[in-house]
């Protein structure tokens, strides 16, 4: 291999090295995002739980008003 053609062969590698330096920053960011989704998820589904023990709590509450005037 020739001077030139080492020079070639280095510069071609280099990038392809930069891309994969971009292509592993496209990973990680991506990684990341879907691990932020999933805990965004995580914490709506505690509050939908949260949510459906409060309605049953009003029902329940509500239940206690319909029983006192069956009562009078």
């Amino acid at each position: 291999m020739n001077v030139k053609d080492y020079a070639e062969y280095k510069m071609k590698k280099e990038d392809i090295e930069k891309r994969k330096t971009e292509l592993q920053k496209q990973h990680d960011d991506l990684v990341n995002k879907i691990s932020e989704g999933k805990q965004a998820i995580a914490n709506m589904e505690a509050t939908l739980m949260g949510l459906k023990g409060a309605i049953a709590q009003v029902d329940w509450t509500l239940g206690q008003f319909k029983e006192e005037k069956k009562d009078k």
